[in-house]
């Protein structure tokens, strides 16, 4: 039996349509996050905005596809730092993926180029070139997160000396612990103190104190200068203890080691600015000097 191609292209859109109108018409089974977002939207819309979502690039659903086939264990994600710098796992291996894609076809489009100029390569030039510039550009992410993880951390620190300050007023101001530390994330704008909130804000939802919250994200983001102010007003919510003048040498301590920081890199970059500026003596002696040298010489 000979069967038309439009007749199998026909049946197979109507046996399509009729699936889409049954899943359609069949109740669907509801995400139980969902009705729990529903019920707990009050509580939750504090939550940070910021929070990871869906890929949405190409590189982006990529990366997600490798990190389920392969698993965050294998890739050994550096998982602090993403988060201290706010991007997902998925984002972070899609930028991986796409660069060694960048690095694996440059030198192709580039032997390609000289081909049509007149000056042929042999093919192993580009395969060998291609595989090593796709390792590099591999591991460069990595050491772009590395170094924008320092960053945030410092503004992590710097952002804390200001939490502390504000924590200090509430609890002038005869607030209770727990209050203290909510009001004074409120008033702070940024990351992180969006972060602060997000962590009180799932502490409640969880049933733990607020600075058990905090002392966790202390030690998530590797930054103890959080964890200490969290265990000073465990103290105050726990045993009722004045910890205004505490919160205050803290806070004060913490600015003096950020002084003492900034003093560190300052100097440091002036360091590394003293061999280019000697090379560029050196170099203007010679181009000012050879002249004359030379004519004395030829002279």
């Amino acid at each position: 039996m000979i069967f038309s191609p439009y007749a199998v292209v026909g049946g197979a859109i109507a046996g399509l349509g009729l699936v889409i109108a049954a899943r359609g018409i069949l109740p669907g089974r509801p995400d139980l996050g969902d009705v729990l977002s529903r019920m707990d939207a009050t509580r939750l819309e504090n939550l940070d905005r910021n929070r990871a979502s869906q890929p949405n690039t190409l590189m982006e659903k990529a990366g997600a596809l490798l990190l389920r086939t392969a698993g965050e264990g294998t890739l050994r994600l550096p998982r602090q730092q993403l988060e201290l710098v706010g991007r997902s796992p998925a984002a972070h291996l899609g930028r991986k993926i796409g660069l060694a894609l960048y690095g694996l076809l440059l030198p192709v489009l580039a032997v390609s180029l000289a081909n049509l100029a007149g000056y042929p390569f042999p093919f192993a030039v580009p395969a060998i070139a291609g595989l090593g510039l796709a390792v590099v550009f591999w591991l460069l992410p990595d050491l772009q997160l590395k170094q924008q993880a320092v960053e945030a951390k410092e503004d992590f620190r710097h952002a804390v000396k200001a939490y502390l300050r504000l924590v200090q007023l509430e609890r002038a101001a005869d607030a209770a612990p727990t209050q203290a530390l909510k009001k004074a994330a409120e008033v702070g704008e940024g990351w992180v103190f969006a972060k602060i909130r997000d962590t009180i804000t799932r502490a409640e939802l969880e049933g733990i104190s607020p600075w058990e919250g905090l002392k966790r994200l202390s030690i998530e983001l590797d930054v103890p200068e959080l964890g200490a102010p969290a265990d000073i007003i465990a103290i105050a919510g726990e045993e009722g203890a004045a910890v205004g003048d505490t919160l205050g040498a803290q806070a004060k301590s913490l600015s003096g080691a950020l002084v003492t920081s900034a003093k560190a890199q300052a100097n440091m970059a002036s360091e590394k600015m003293v061999m280019p500026v000697a090379m560029l003596v050196l170099i203007m002696t010679v181009y000012i000097g050879y002249p004359a040298l030379s004519r004395i010489m030829a002279s």
